[in-house]
């Protein structure tokens, strides 16, 4: 569940689902899934702190994408990791980087069609929806050399 439908979801509030939520819910099932890595021999203890932190809220799963940030600004051998997570982390940075931006563009379009009529409100939704997901493509195009490469080697480049 993406950051913004889980706080209205707490919350008790109503919330309109975009597209970027759906790309932010794939991320953290993504994270999750890193994190969660059986073939990965070695973790280390943030790893751990990190997985608790996935499952305890809002605040928390942010700081999990920031300190995401950090181990991919600062890779081995200044930050311990899994393997798998060394490998995932920079794309798991840039995926985050660019939700956040699709966030501020959707926040900013949605504004003036909230309280309109359904018609202008779908196609807004369809036209996030067309931008969001060849982004996504993109991304991981870009990253598949090394992500292949570390299927194949089971050694992070």
């Amino acid at each position: 569940m993406s950051t913004a439908a889980r706080i209205a979801f707490e919350e008790g509030r109503a919330y309109v689902q975009s597209p970027i939520d759906d790309m932010e819910s794939f991320y953290w099932t993504a994270v999750w899934a890193t994190l969660n890595n059986t073939k990965s021999l070695s973790t280390s203890d943030e790893e751990g702190d990190w997985k608790r932190w996935l499952a305890t809220g809002k605040s928390d799963r942010i700081l999990v994408a920031q300190e995401i940030k950090m181990l991919s600004q600062f890779p081995l051998p200044d930050r311990e990791c899994s393997p798998f997570l060394a490998v995932m982390a920079p794309m798991l940075q840039k995926w985050w980087e660019l939700l956040e931006d699709m966030n501020v563009k959707w926040r900013l379009a949605w504004k003036p069609v909230k309280v309109g009529p359904p018609l202008p409100k779908e196609l807004l939704f369809h036209k996030f929806a067309y931008e969001v997901v060849p982004m996504y493509v993109e991304l991981l195009e870009g990253e598949k050399a090394r992500l292949q490469a570390f299927s194949q080697s089971g050694v992070a480049a």
